[in-house]
């Protein structure tokens, strides 16, 4: 009977592990993303790989950087260092990661609500429709949740087979026959070592897995066990503080995350901090959103009236369940859901949304998936099963029109990068960023560093160092960054609309500021401008033409090299920056 019941348990592991890695497969989207953190993520891979050293690359200032730890950047620098060059290829990390994650949710979740529960659980995870969205990013999130995952499922081993073993959920199967104190002793002492080793990881790949460190000293402190604690403590203790040793030696303005965090827009400095009024609005406007739009969202993608009341029927069944689980056990899972669930309560609001809620699903799922097998049992013995398979349809009914969305904007991009470039999905706007950054990096003198919108990105794909321009409308302002950090040149892209309120802004209070190095793009009005910022002593007031438009002269020679191209860049999945890795 129990080797029947491992031939099932390995065998819906590997069915919800092939579920997993198709559906990824199918909605994988080979375009890069446009948000800064992806490209930031690559420069400290670069970093690592091409100097051994983690730095902020692209800024002119080239300080250490201290804000997201070194575990996904060196995922990404192994792959550099095996030959990956293309964005698609570094998407691997994330892709594998999430097929890990939804595995290590079914070896957790089966502990507690036998195989065929832990199945449901791992389905419901691999199908919703945040994981989905996250597996084919260059961010950190599915390689977090994977870590953390797999922490709780090594740990919840270690609960079982060490001291205190309050043994495993009902429905769970035993798992063998009796070892005996010693070898109870042995396995419980490996699994421990394990779980404090992922829960390391977990942490180095995001700050936000401070929550699970706490959350295994608790248990440890709970369950008496302090020898392991003093262990767990020096093992996880020392990286840790050399980590924050690392940020407070470094003599910046750099942004960490923990003076962000009591900002009340990290993204607006000028706004100050928050008061303890201002903390607890901002934990029910947290709140709110998670339960009205990002849990939601995480299930079964963009948010309407029905998405709402299901991500809150999830989350009220997982608490309920989390509840009568915690009356009698308090094992790291326990611990670590509300902790995890304040945090991402607590911090800014405009940091919120659905990649936060990732880490919270498997176990919304689980503790809902015990809560619905409880209350049904009332009902006779069949009601369990029935009312399980009720629950997961209600879940991923919804979430496959979500994957549906994907698949087919994956099919439709698919083709459009691989003629016309990396970015041809996104519009004109990036496509004509690319193109300025492509031929920045093939032009500009050597040394040069540009103010713009993006500048992670735009190191990325030109290898030449920027800073974001400031977030104001007069010329002074930006001159005077420029001028801080050596910058001789400003772009103003049509991404959005801010390069044009503070570039355009900047040029219409002083054009006499800048010069004109060169123009992309073929669509109307202004586009997309690589603008010369003048020296001191070369600036002087311009002034508008009669009809009220405003006139930039060409820039000296000095600001191209010697025989600089016209051409545009070709188009390419490749990564401007890797290929310097080749020799």
């Amino acid at each position: 009977m129990v080797r029947g019941w491992e031939r099932m348990r390995w065998a819906l592991l590997g069915v919800v592990t092939v579920l997993s890695a198709a559906v990824v497969y199918l909605a994988f989207n080979g375009a890069p993303h446009t948000g800064g953190d992806n490209a930031g993520y690559v420069t400290l891979a670069y970093s690592l790989l091409a100097e051994g050293s983690y730095t902020e690359l692209f800024d002119p200032a080239r300080n250490p950087h201290t804000k997201y730890p070194p575990i996904f950047p060196a995922l990404l620098a192994l792959l550099m260092f095996l030959g990956v060059r293309t964005w698609a290829g570094l998407k691997m990390v994330a892709a594998v990661s999430t097929v890990g994650a939804v595995a290590a949710t079914f070896l957790w979740a089966e502990r507690r609500l036998g195989a065929i529960g832990g199945a449901a659980v791992a389905t419901a995870v691999a199908f919703s429709a945040g994981v989905v969205y996250y597996s084919h990013w260059i961010l950190s999130d599915p390689t977090f949740v994977f870590f953390t995952m797999a922490a709780l499922w090594a740990l919840q081993r270690a609960d079982e087979a060490g001291p205190g073993d309050g043994g495993a959920d009902e429905g769970a199967e035993d798992s063998g026959a009796d070892e005996g104190a010693p070898g109870r002793t042995a396995r419980a002492t490996g699994w421990l070592a394990a779980g404090v080793v992922l829960t390391g990881l977990a942490y180095f790949t995001r700050s936000a897995g401070l929550p699970l460190v706490v959350a295994l000293f608790l248990w440890l402190g709970l369950a008496k066990r302090w020898k392991a604690l003093a262990a767990s403590a020096v093992a996880l203790g020392l990286p840790a503080l050399l980590w924050m040793a690392r940020a407070a030696s470094v003599d910046t303005a750099q942004a960490r995350y923990g003076s962000e965090f009591w900002m009340v827009d990290p993204y607006q400095p000028a706004l100050g901090t928050v008061g303890v009024g201002g903390m607890v609005a901002r934990v029910f406007g947290n709140l709110t959103g998670y339960l009205t739009r990002h849990v939601p969202a995480g299930i079964v993608g963009p948010t309407g009236p029905s998405a709402t009341l299901l991500g809150v029927l999830v989350v009220v069944a997982g608490v309920t369940g989390w509840v009568m689980i915690v009356r009698d056990r308090r094992g790291p899972a326990e611990l670590f859901f509300p902790l995890y669930a304040g945090l991402i309560l607590l911090w800014p609001e405009v940091w919120s949304g659905d990649r936060f809620a990732l880490p919270l699903l498997p176990l919304l799922f689980a503790y809902g998936a015990h809560a619905v097998v409880r209350f049904s049992r009332r009902l006779g013995p069949v009601a369990p099963r029935i009312a399980g398979a009720v629950a997961l349809l209600a879940v991923l009914l919804p979430a496959l029109g979500g994957l549906g969305d994907a698949i087919g904007a994956a099919r439709a991009c698919g083709p459009m990068t691989r003629a016309q470039g990396a970015f041809a999905c996104y519009g004109g706007g990036y496509a004509d960023f690319a193109e300025a950054a492509s031929w920045s990096g093939a032009n500009l003198p050597e040394g040069s560093a540009v103010l713009s919108r993006k500048p992670r990105l735009f190191f990325v794909l030109s290898g030449v160092p920027s800073r974001t321009f400031p977030f104001a409308a007069d010329a002074a302002a930006h001159t005077q960054e420029a001028d801080a950090v050596g910058a001789r040149y400003e772009l103003m892209d049509q991404i959005d609309r801010l390069a044009a309120a503070y570039v355009g802004g900047a040029i219409q209070d002083a054009p006499g500021s800048y010069c004109s190095v060169r123009a992309f793009g073929q669509g109307p009005g202004v586009g997309t401008h690589l603008l010369g910022v003048l020296s001191p002593d070369s600036r002087a007031r311009g002034a508008a033409e009669d009809d009220g438009s405003i006139r930039i002269e060409g820039c000296p020679e000095s600001y191209v090299r010697d025989g600089a191209s016209v051409e545009s860049y070709s188009p390419s999945t490749r990564i401007p920056l890797l290929e310097r890795l080749d020799p």
